[in-house]
This record gives structure tokens, sequence and C-alpha cells, in this order.
């Protein structure tokens, strides 16, 4: 099978640098998904150093180079790194090289990489080169490369919502174990700029006035969306009766008015093209969902572009099940916050659409997915009042050199307040958050079916003084329920496609917890913490390790042990294959697991 060719184009040093990072993510995915499982990756034995290329041995001093076998297609992969890492997060220390067998060895871009690992997974799964996955990757690298020319600040706001913003605009880099992190299918280069969060720029929304026949809403609170919606919205276009004010991104509305339906039903006087008016909102790490300080919900709009693996649109059955979570969380919420002060979830109350009502159900359903809106609650004022600031935890764990800055100014600062060194600082600081995280997670899962996705994007850490003190869940979107605990007749009023979507089997929803809070977070929190500082990284483990006996001790059931056991024992964690689910080109809810050395296991 033949390698597609490729040339290499002039580059800033911005390009050069997205280019690198890409690489290193790349590997990160490979060593995780595939090099680990087929036990293919290994530290060198320094006695090759001679055939080396000359910046792996300059990267050396006491370091480790990290080698690849790919024997499918006949060739190694080596890169300095700090040391080995059981979970691939390396810390890299040079460029890359590859060599096949007879050949010397070359220096690898990122494209180069791209193209053996594409060329490594076409062969093992045995399809052919998926040139639309190597267009994302170089899609994910532009983008990243236009976010590296824009000058940003390395330290955080002290107002507490200006800081809270800045956290959700500032993942230059994106996702560490994903292979397009950054990609933006649909964006012009002027679209990304306006649009995307790492550009710190905000816009008003655009409106549509909807005759009330047309519109589909709902609520579990008692006012309906469209009121809420209209109390934030400039008077001056709020239309009357019978018309209902419905916003959009100005990018969706742009897609929405190319609709013909759309069209048609504006000049049927259905619809109402207002424009844009109003107060600037500001992209959250999302993209799609919007963020008013001044507004008590954000708000989660449909958006026909391309990020990361899907189109993101508010399908109907998204809708439904929105609300239904919000029912089933109103119910439990009390007992859960009584259990664990400091936990917040942010409600999805309402929804607002657009049905017109055609008689080709297909069309009908595209708009009505192209102008889904769904309402979020912001955070409790009287937090903030109270002097909570709120950061993404993406910001600070999943942000590479960025989110290590912004960790270093909160440990410092808290490792001078309280007359502590830096390493009892950080452990404190972690289990605290360990704390706040993993005990409501856990209970909502044993003690109520309920699954949560506490992955990076996910999680607000609230600090006061530094400490984290609150943590705050988001995002019903992947909320799960488990089919044994919540059979079809406790789902009322939702359409069948809803109910599919909602469950969950006990197995699957442990898998995603497993993978969202062991992996995708405490795996990068530790990572960011440690510093590649081995000792360090064992005791933070160790605290992990700790709260799941406590909460066990606690709070847990003869359901819930086996479980917890399990993983206090060293049971591998599924660790979700984004890469090869990309190669795939299967939708993300279809992503594998693949098993992940668990470093409980390794502690005495």
């Amino acid at each position: 099978m033949a390698v597609p060719a490729y040339k290499l184009p002039q580059v800033s040093a911005s390009y050069v640098i997205a280019g690198q990072r890409c690489a290193e993510t790349l590997l990160n995915c490979y060593c995780r998904e595939v090099g680990m499982p087929e036990k293919a990756t290994r530290i060198c034995n320094l006695r090759d150093i001679g055939s080396w290329p000359v910046s792996i041995r300059l990267a050396l001093a006491g370091k480790q180079v990290l080698e690849i076998s790919m024997s499918r297609i006949k060739a190694r992969i080596i890169v300095a790194v700090e040391r080995y890492s059981d979970t691939a997060n390396f810390i890299y220390l040079s460029s890359i090289y590859s060599k096949k067998t007879g050949e010397s060895w070359m220096h690898q871009d990122w494209k180069g990489l791209a193209h053996l690992i594409i060329h490594d997974l076409a062969i093992k799964h045995n399809e052919s080169f998926n040139e639309e996955l190597l267009d994302q990757i170089e899609d994910s690298v532009s983008v990243t490369a236009e976010i590296l020319e824009d000058d940003r600040r390395d330290t955080l706001p002290e107002n507490p919502l200006e800081a809270y913003l800045c956290s959700e605009q500032s993942l230059i880099y994106g996702h560490p174990f994903h292979p397009a992190p950054k990609s933006r299918q649909g964006f012009s280069q002027n679209d990304l700029r306006k649009y995307s969060p790492e550009f710190g720029q905000g816009f008003p929304l655009h409106y549509f006035a909807v005759h009330e026949n047309f519109v589909y809403q709902k609520t579990t609170i008692e006012s309906d969306c469209a009121e809420i919606i209209a109390q934030m919205a400039p008077s001056e276009i709020r239309p009357n009766l019978p018309y209902i004010l419905v916003p959009c991104h100005p990018w969706q509305a742009k897609w929405l008015l190319d609709n013909p339906l759309v069209r048609s039903a504006i000049s049927q006087g259905k619809l109402k093209n207002i424009g844009s008016a109003g107060k600037h909102f500001y992209p959250t790490s999302s993209i799609r969902t919007l963020y008013q300080p001044e507004n008590p919900y954000f708000y989660k709009f449909s958006l026909h572009v391309r990020l990361t693996n899907c189109i993101r649109k508010n399908a109907v059955y998204e809708l439904e099940s929105a609300l239904q979570i919000n029912k089933i969380m109103a119910g439990v919420m009390e007992s859960i916050s009584e259990k664990f002060p400091g936990v917040s979830i942010l409600a999805e109350p309402a929804f607002l659409s657009v049905d017109l009502k055609e008689p080709d159900e297909n069309t009908s359903r595209e708009v009505t997915e192209g102008f889904g809106v769904i309402l979020r609650k912001n955070f409790d004022k009287r937090h903030l009042d109270n002097g909570v600031t709120p950061l993404l935890a993406g910001a600070l764990f999943g942000n590479h050199t960025l989110g290590c800055a912004y960790l270093r100014d909160i440990i410092s600062a808290l490792s001078e307040a309280e007359g502590q060194n830096s390493e009892s600082t950080r452990i404190r600081w972690f289990s605290a958050y360990v704390q706040k995280v993993m005990y409501p997670i856990l209970e909502c899962y044993f003690a109520h079916g309920i699954v949560f996705e506490p992955h990076l994007q996910n999680v607000v850490i609230g600090l006061s003084d530094n400490r984290p003190t609150h943590v705050y869940l988001r995002d019903f979107e992947g909320v799960k329920l488990i089919l044994e605990s919540y059979p079809e007749d406790k789902l009322s009023g939702v359409s069948a496609r809803t109910h599919e979507s909602l469950w969950y089997s006990s197995e699957q929803g442990w898998n995603r917890i497993c993978y969202c809070l062991f992996v995708n977070n405490f795996c990068e929190a530790i990572h960011q913490i440690s510093l590649g500082d081995v000792h360090l990284e064992r005791l933070l483990w160790q605290e992990v390790k700790h709260h799941l006996k406590h909460y066990q001790s606690r709070y847990g059931t003869a359901l819930s042990e086996g479980r917890i056991d399990g993983l206090i024992n060293g049971h591998a964690f599924p660790s979700k294959a984004n890469l090869s689910n990309r190669f795939r080109m299967q939708a993300d809810k279809l992503a594998g697991y693949m098993p992940l050395i668990n470093p409980m296991g390794r502690l005495s």
C-alpha cells in the first residue's frame, strides 16, 4: 500500500510550533491505543546511541529515548522523553525521527508522522488510507497555528468572572489524546477569528421572530424558554404576539438563511429575520455554548460546523433528553448536596426551537435541529459574592504549557499563604479537587443510576483563596441513565429515540465514568501537577486511592464494593480510542475503549 506523497509548505514559526505539538499528540494517541496494547513501546538501550540523530543525543542529558516499533510498515520511531509513562503522558524533549529497515534515520514533521500512523492503521484494520483523517489533522494544525499568532497572557485575571472566561478561552492546543483536537471544518479564517473562543471576541446574537404556531419548546420550571429569552433580549426587538423571539448563533443564522425551507417560511410570514442585536455573548470552550456574564443562563446553540468529531447540532432527542435529565437531577440533587457540600449541577431546564410542520419529516427535522437552543444555568451569584472563582478544569490540566503556568501561579500563591512547601501544597490541593469531583460522580452512579461525563471540559473548579472548594458539573448531552434503574415506564413523554439515547447498561456506564474521571481527568491533572516528578506522581495517585477507599467505607454499598476494589487493586482503566475511532470514521458514541495501565495497582 503506497503512502500518499506530500510537499512541505513554507510555514511560519507558529505553524512549526503547532506542528510539533500535533506530532506529540499523535504519538500520545498511537502509544496509548496501539503501541502499548501491542507491547511495541520501550525505552531504548543506550548502546544504540551511536546510530541516533544528533538532536536525540543532545537531548538525552540523563533522560530517556522512547522507541515505538511499527512492524506492519517495517518502521521504528524514536524521540527523547523525560521518562517512560505507563499512561502515555510523555514529556517530549526532542524532534521525532523514524527509520525504515535498511534506511537512515529521518526527521518527521507532523505530516510525515501522520502518514506513517495512518498507513499503519490502514494495514491493521485492512482498510484504505484515510485521507479524510489527514485533512482533519491538517485543519487542526492550521487552526492551532492561527491561534498561536494571537497575543495572549499567561496569567489569569484577578476578577473571578474575567478569570472564568479567560479559562474557557485559553485552550490553545486542545485534547492531548485526540488526533485533530482543534479541527473546525466549516469555519473560514474570518469565522475562526470571530467565533472561536481562543481569540477572545464577543458578538451579539442573531434573532428571528417565529409565529407561535411554529415554536417548539418545553420547560421544567415555571417560565418557559421563550419568556426567559425575551426578558434578556433588547426590548426594541421583542415582537408582538403571535410572534416569539428565537435567538441563534450568528454563524448558524447564516446557515439557516441558506436553507430553502427557512427562506420559504420567511416569505410566507411564518418567520421574520430580525438580525443581530443586544449585548455581546462569548464562546466557551465548546464554541457553540455562549456566555453572557449578566445573563442567568448559558445558551447552548446548534452549530453546523464539524468540531473535532462531529457536527454540533442539538438533535431533537438531545433537546428532549436534556429535560429528562433535568427532571431526574432535580429529584436527587438535594440529597447529593447534603452529602457533598460544594457540588453544583448546572441545570438545563428549558429548550426552544422551530417546527415548521412540513410533510417531509427529514427537512422539517433539519430546521428544528438547526434552531435548537438549550438553556443552561449560570453560576450561583452567591458563590461569586463569597469569593469563589470558577475555572475550567481543562484550562489547568489539559492545556499544555499554559495550564502549567496557571497551576504554578495558583500553587505558588497558596503555598506562600500557608507557609508550606510546593510538594505538600500540590498534594493537598489535588486531594481537595479529587474529593469534590469524585464523590458526587460515584454517588450519582451507584445510588441513583445516573452516569455523568466528568471530563475536563465538563468540570469547572471553584477556587476560594486558591483552594478547590466547589465543583460545577455541566452538559446533560452526555449524561446517561442505567437501564436497570430507569425502565421505560419511568421516562414519560419522550420519543422512543430519546429513550434509546438515554440508556446505558451498567457496564457501559461504568466504562464511561472510569474513562472520563480517571483517564481524561485525573491522569491529565496528575501529569500537570507532578511535572515529571515520579515520586510526586505516586503520591498523587495515592490520594486517588485514598479517596476511593474513603468513599466506599463511608458511602459505599455491596454494589459499589466490587467496582471500587477493582480500581484500588489495579484493574485496567478503559481508555477511549479517539485515533482509531477517527480512522474508522465512526460516530463518537461508537468509540471503543482500550485497556490502560492503572497506576494504583503499583502502589503499596
